[in-house]
């Protein structure tokens, strides 16, 4: 199959300028990635420029004893002279696109909605300037691919612009936009009212109302360890309980998948929302979180209630909550936009893509028509599978 034409590379004239000299990096295999000190690694979770909690120890780790175990997972993690880490780009040699090109993917388990690697907000242009030229050097592999990167913050900016100082090529693939959370000034009536028609803003109280008429309802807020435990398992449930169960893709289908949940998502790290009905969790939404954002990559409803809308409802009560405690700072959908029932009540988006960087110009277009190409065969393959 001919290669089709390209667009420019993201290039310039400008030659490499060196940069970490004063910076340690090292390429750990997976068994150095679970021996990599704790509290470091916590600390630069908590300080990183960009959060990211998908790349957060506890989620890495439960991949790498579940899911991932399999994988070959490894990081390049990079130090300052005192041994203090700065930052840590975990990366796969496999990943969704069959490549012909050593790849160092930047996420690997199939649970991690984001692949940003974490770079500490001090140090930032230095850490990035480093991996660079180690890409240039040969010292880290030459291609990577990060996917579900957030285009428009200072981290994707130090990027391409350490691309272009480098001469280096760069291609962004399978855009979207992923709904965000943050707080508009008026409080929780104002948000609703601007993020929601007349007519929708009716509809979703007269959910609440319906629900109302059925029982008591309630809304749960959980994040201390041993209520955390007992909700988790209520959410496995209910998920499983509904269509992923039936398809066979919610957490309990496979017991490896489950364990990976019990160890991934436990407080303080994750939390978990509920609209309670008599008591009884019919809506719930997981969130996970290292710094100010809370990222929700999990809901589930009762599907015997479905009718009744809990799952609009749980969003309803959210925006109250939100506005009501004044946390999390902002929330973060963890999902494409399209089809989420956060849309129709987050009132910002983020503009994602998967960013390929690579020394070479044409290994960086040929790896981004894979992607493409895959995307396109996704959309064919499911346009016929409606049609039936």
């Amino acid at each position: 199959m001919a290669l089709p034409a390209f667009a420019e590379d993201h290039v310039a004239d400008a030659p490499a300028k060196p940069q970490g000299a004063a910076l340690v990096h090292r390429i750990l295999a997976t068994d150095g990635l679970r021996e990599l000190d704790a509290a470091a690694w916590d600390a630069l979770s908590a300080s990183a420029l960009v959060e990211n909690p998908f790349h957060a120890r506890q989620h890495v780790l439960a991949g790498l004893a579940t899911v991932d175990k399999r994988a070959s997972v490894r990081a390049l993690a990079i130090s300052d002279a005192a041994g203090t880490l700065l930052g840590l780009f975990p990366f796969g040699g496999r990943g969704k696109i069959p490549s012909p090109i050593p790849v160092g993917f930047g996420a690997a388990s199939k649970y991690q909605f984001c692949g940003t690697p974490l770079v500490h907000k001090n140090h930032a242009e230095a850490i990035i300037g480093l991996w660079l030229d180690l890409m240039v050097a040969g010292t880290a592999p030459g291609l990577w691919a990060l996917p579900d990167l957030d285009m428009g913050t200072p981290l994707a900016e130090l990027i391409l612009d350490g691309v272009l100082a480098r001469r280096m090529a760069a291609r962004q693939v399978n855009a979207y936009e992923r709904a965000f959370l943050t707080r508009l000034p008026g409080g929780s009536e104002v948000h609703l009212q601007t993020v929601l028609s007349k007519n929708r803003l009716k509809d979703v109280r007269r959910t609440m109302r319906r629900l109302q008429e059925v029982g008591t309802i309630a809304f749960e807020h959980v994040s201390d360890p041993a209520r955390m435990r007992r909700r988790l398992e209520d959410f496995l449930a209910l998920e499983h309980a509904g269509w992923k169960g039936e398809r066979g893709t919610s957490f309990l289908s496979n017991p490896v998948d489950a364990e990976f949940a019990r160890q991934a998502y436990a407080a303080p790290f994750a939390a978990m929302d509920s609209l309670l009905l008599d008591g009884k969790p019919v809506a719930m939404k997981l969130s996970i979180r290292t710094g100010e954002t809370a990222f929700t990559p999990k809901i589930a409803y009762d599907e015997t209630h479905k009718k009744l809308g809990p799952g609009m409802a749980l969003e309803y009560l959210l925006i109250e909550e939100f506005y009501r405690s004044g946390q999390p700072g902002a929330v973060d959908a963890a999902a494409t936009a399209e089809g989420h029932s956060a849309l129709n009540f987050f009132n910002g988006h983020k503009q994602m893509a998967t960013l390929i960087v690579g020394k070479h110009g044409w290994q960086v277009r040929l790896l981004a028509w894979l992607f493409e190409a895959r995307e396109t065969l996704k959309h064919r393959v499911k346009a016929l599978l409606k049609r039936g």
